[in-house]
């Protein structure tokens, strides 16, 4: 555990954690009555959540936020001039050639021969290279539709890598699987080409959102991508799968883990952002979300990014803001449509965000007083714990606050609609 330098009230609450914790847990009553009013805000017409998971194409996460019926036929297009490996080469040529070009041309070629020999023997819902074709047809098409700066390439080709590198694990522990075993991970590596296809779905929404206003950002962007690694924290939340124990169904397992599930909720929350804007543009309004300088990375982090620690959870509550808050003009633009109160996930993030960011201590002392105790609720209301310890604490109030957020952008779709 890191602390911020020269915060000392952050040790004293890992000091009082044990003692907070019991008092906590079972949780007070007032948590859980705030934990069913969130549940009951729920719209029959927006339930798409519970079967966003089930086998769906990059085409079927575009339809859903909205994309033009003229970028899904260039899509296809391109897409059926894919399908081997000079077709893989010419497309990651027109996404611009950067590091990971010989790689992923590399990995594409030992995909499609293992792909060739478990093939055989094994039933795939849909082959991984047919993903990552579909995924590298819909990026060149963003390309050619919204000409996103050499970010958005980067992203997709390191998204393409890791995706590689995951399947191509998998394959090899295949082969030292029993039948039965085998048939799940290959369960597991199909699902997952679900996640891939639906982060790279999210990050062609952030372009579309910068497209919006005709925004290209000035900044230079030399900062590193940050690796997801978001296949593997799946596969450890589903060790026990891999077990001649287990009796469960595997897709199950799989959308109840909670990489799956912040994936989810993160493709969720930059699809509802889309709709939002959508829906306003129908009615000749001013859009509620408007491009940052960071908008295209925010919709690539906030589905893929799953923390594991302090840091981690602070740069996705930058992301959170970013989209969010600073693309609301500080919420100036949702505070018409949505009562103060019903704003309470926006509120959090901009609390979380004083601890990440900015210095506490700084002020009166009533002010400091007030800033960690702002903190310290934010996290009790999240995880029932003044501040996140270990690797699940982090990953649960992420989690906690995706849906919240995802909750928050239903209600504010529907004031919209009864507002006209």
């Amino acid at each position: 555990m890191v602390f911020p330098p020269g915060n000392n009230w952050f040790r004293k609450f890992f000091e009082e954690q044990q003692r907070l914790q019991k008092l906590l847990n079972p949780f007070p009553k007032s948590i859980m009555q705030h934990q069913e009013m969130l549940a009951s805000l729920r719209f029959p017409a927006l339930e798409y959540q519970n079967s966003i998971l089930e086998q769906a194409s990059i085409k079927n996460y575009l339809s859903i936020a909205g994309f033009s019926n003229e970028y899904l036929t260039v899509q296809q297009q391109i897409q059926n001039s894919l399908g081997n490996i000079g077709g893989i080469t010419k497309e990651i040529e027109l996404l611009k050639k950067s590091s990971l070009y010989d790689s992923i041309l590399a990995a594409q070629e030992n995909l499609y021969r293992l792909q060739d020999q478990f093939a055989k023997t094994r039933s795939l819902f849909e082959l991984p290279s047919t993903r990552i074709e579909s995924v590298l047809a819909a990026a060149e098409t963003t390309s050619r539709m919204f000409q996103p700066d050499k970010l958005f390439s980067d992203y997709t080709l390191s998204s393409v890598a890791e995706y590689q590198k995951f399947i191509d694990k998998q394959f090899k522990l295949i082969r030292h699987d029993n039948q039965i075993i085998a048939d799940r991970r290959m369960q597991v590596t199909e699902l997952s080409g679900g996640l891939f296809e639906l982060i790279n779905a999210s990050l062609d929404i952030g372009v579309a959102l910068e497209d919006e206003e005709g925004y290209q950002s000035e900044e230079v962007r030399s900062d590193t991508i940050i690796q997801s690694g978001l296949y593997g924290h799946v596969n450890q939340h589903l060790g026990f799968v891999y077990s001649n124990r287990y009796s469960g169904e595997v897709e199950t397992s799989f959308n109840n883990s909670i990489p799956a599930q912040i994936s989810c909720l993160g493709y969720a929350i930059t699809e509802l952002i889309f709709k939002i804007n959508s829906i306003c543009e129908n009615n000749s309004q001013d859009r509620v979300f408007k491009p940052t300088s960071c908008t295209m990375r925010a919709c690539a982090t906030i589905p893929s990014l799953i923390a594991r620690s302090e840091s981690e959870f602070h740069f996705l509550v930058d992301q959170l803001f970013f989209l969010l808050y600073e693309g609301s003009g500080s919420a100036k633009r949702l505070l018409p449509i949505l009562d103060q109160s019903l704003l309470e996930p926006l509120w959090k993030v901009k609390h979380l965000r004083l601890v990440a960011r900015h210095d506490i201590d700084h002020g009166s002392a009533g002010d400091i007083k007030k800033k960690r105790e702002k903190i310290k609720d934010a996290y009790v209301s999240l995880i029932a714990k003044p501040l996140p310890i270990n690797q699940s604490d982090w990953q649960k109030a992420q989690l906690q606050i995706y849906f919240e957020i995802e909750l928050m952008l239903q209600e504010i779709i529907q004031k919209i609609y009864n507002n006209n």
